[in-house]
């Protein structure tokens, strides 16, 4: 199939160092490798079997791998439950032959699993059964998801906005293998430190509770249920089969578990990639006051009104740090908080001066950087202007990399004081690449940062409070 042969492929492309028996009905050999016509023809019993095959024959294959010794299987096939009565039927057979033989499997109806950490020494390598060939940059979050398009579709995100993800499973219906199962191998890998679901139903329910409170206090967890809505639990039925729940019901256990939870896409990978900087920088919120430092009244506004709505306090700078402040501003600039410098393109001030200025201070928990411009192209332009330019302007974009990046990340941790900068520029400029290559939070747009201080002040206060 279509499908198998991409498989395959990216399977090969990841440095897979095992042996690999393609099983076709014709071919004698498959993308390089000799391939047989039965799982009984192989000379050797591999640990692991891959089935892409219309849902009627899997359970004769699966004899034949029971027969041959294989205990572990993704089966990649879907029509089992979601198909209504011969689904069931199917998955009980299924159920029953890796009963008989004492096999572990993933699936049915699943892309299986992404393993960036496949080969811990060799960060190009990983093990990846999805089709999907672009791979993220590998890093400390793991996805759980009863969706294969969750569990894949997203990489081409996560590559764009720094979103470092390790492991992602996708885990389909669930027949043998299931969330908690699943759970209980993220509590303790060394490679997992935040964990991504997304949910259609949860079978052992009580289980799942008991679980997620082990790991919440020492790795966070943001969840999508997608259930809770009569249109909602119709597709989830074609889809997967699964009978979801009340959403009172889920927002409930999310609660008492400590789990953070979203049904915007956007939020979830932006969430996933702040409990991320804040695990592997240890920089986690000691209470809720920000400090916001903008070159733009508008965005400052905005920025200041969400913080608010949010929960989260903006205070009012004291007078010392107010005097503090005005040593490097224009005397039309407001030193309150915001600390709005209006047009100074004094850009070492903004990334670095404000923030440490700040840290010192004592007054905030977290702060805002808004004014995050492409150097090199802000200069040129400026020179196309008639603007003259010396050595020193010229020189600024080198400086600010020296002055900026290590030492503030220091900072940071330091003081466990996080910095979030904040664009106008999109997030395929050479300026936010350079942020996002050191691993500081960095956004595009204004309005994300405020939802990501309010779970990463939360998450602080409650990992604080269970520890």
């Amino acid at each position: 199939t279509t499908m198998g042969s991409m498989q395959l492929r990216n399977i090969r492309e990841g440095g897979f160092k095992g042996k690999i028996f393609p099983i076709h009905p014709r071919l004698d050999e498959v993308q390089g490798y000799k391939a047989y016509k039965s799982v009984l023809d192989l000379p050797e019993t591999p640990e692991l079997a891959f089935i892409i095959l219309p849902p009627r024959i899997v359970p004769e294959v699966m004899q034949e791998c029971g027969e041959k010794g294989i205990k572990h299987l993704i089966i990649t096939s879907g029509g089992f439950r979601e198909v209504g009565e011969d689904g069931l039927e199917l998955s009980k057979k299924i159920n029953q032959i890796a009963e008989k033989y004492g096999i572990r499997f993933v699936g049915p109806n699943c892309l299986g699993i992404y393993n960036g950490w496949y080969d811990p020494d060799n960060e190009n390598s990983h093990f990846n059964t999805m089709w999907i060939y672009e791979t993220p940059e590998r890093g400390n979050i793991s996805i759980i998801s009863q969706s294969g398009t969750i569990a894949c579709h997203l990489v081409w995100h996560c590559q764009d906005w720094g979103v470092r993800v390790g492991k992602s499973l996708s885990i389909g219906n669930e027949l043998n293998i299931d969330i908690v199962d699943y759970l209980e191998f993220f509590k303790d890998d060394p490679h997992t430190q935040v964990i991504g679901l997304y949910i259609e139903e949860i079978k052992r329910g009580r289980e799942f509770i008991d679980i997620v409170k082990k790991i919440t206090p020492k790795k966070p967890i943001v969840a999508i249920y997608a259930g809770g809505s009569e249109a909602a639990e119709r597709s989830i039925m074609s889809h997967t089969g699964a009978i979801g729940g009340n959403q009172n019901i889920y927002d409930a256990v999310f609660k008492e578990a400590g789990i953070i939870s979203t049904i915007s896409m956007q939020d979830f990978l932006y969430y996933l990639r702040t409990l991320s900087f804040a695990q592997k920088e240890q920089v986690f919120m000691k209470g809720k006051k920000i400090a916001v430092v903008t070159d733009s009244g508008g965005s400052g506004s905005m920025m200041t009104k969400s913080l608010e709505q949010l929960g989260l306090i903006v205070p009012k700078f004291s007078d010392s740090l107010q005097n503090e402040i005005k040593k490097y501003i224009p005397p039309t600039a407001s030193a309150l908080n915001p600390i709005d410098v209006t047009f100074d393109i004094d850009f070492l001030n903004l990334f670095k001066t404000f923030p440490k200025i700040l840290m010192e201070s004592g007054e905030v928990d977290g702060i805002i950087v808004y004014g995050v411009f492409d150097l090199d192209d802000v200069l040129k332009t400026m020179e196309d202007s008639g603007m003259e330019i010396d050595d020193q302007m010229r020189n600024i974009g080198n400086v600010i990399q020296r002055a900026v990046f290590k030492p503030m990340k220091r900072l940071m941790k330091k003081y466990s004081i996080p910095v979030f900068y904040v664009g106008p520029i999109p997030y395929r400029s050479d300026w936010i690449r350079k942020f996002i290559s050191h691993n500081i939070p960095i956004f595009d747009l204004w309005d994300a940062p405020s939802q990501c201080f309010k779970v990463l002040s939360d998450y602080s206060q409650f990992r604080r409070r269970v520890n």
